[in-house]
């Protein structure tokens, strides 16, 4: 199933300076909560892919687009 991982990133240098990324993903299980769980290491992915950021929150959604 497909979904749309939100996240809100701030710059570590900069806390006030925050933006939305969204990113499709895809391959995750249909149960929310499952895809919650399976989610958890592409934020951790994309953390240790971009050091001058942190993740103040995120978010997973189902993706309408499908």
């Amino acid at each position: 199933m497909l979904y749309t991982l939100i996240m809100l990133v701030c710059l570590a240098d900069a806390p006030q300076a925050c933006e939305v990324r969204e990113q499709i993903v895809g391959d995750l299980a249909a149960h929310p909560g499952t895809a919650f769980m399976q989610a958890q290491p592409l934020v951790a992915r994309w953390i240790e892919q971009h050091p001058r950021y942190f993740v103040q929150r995120w978010r997973l959604l189902p993706d309408l687009r499908t």
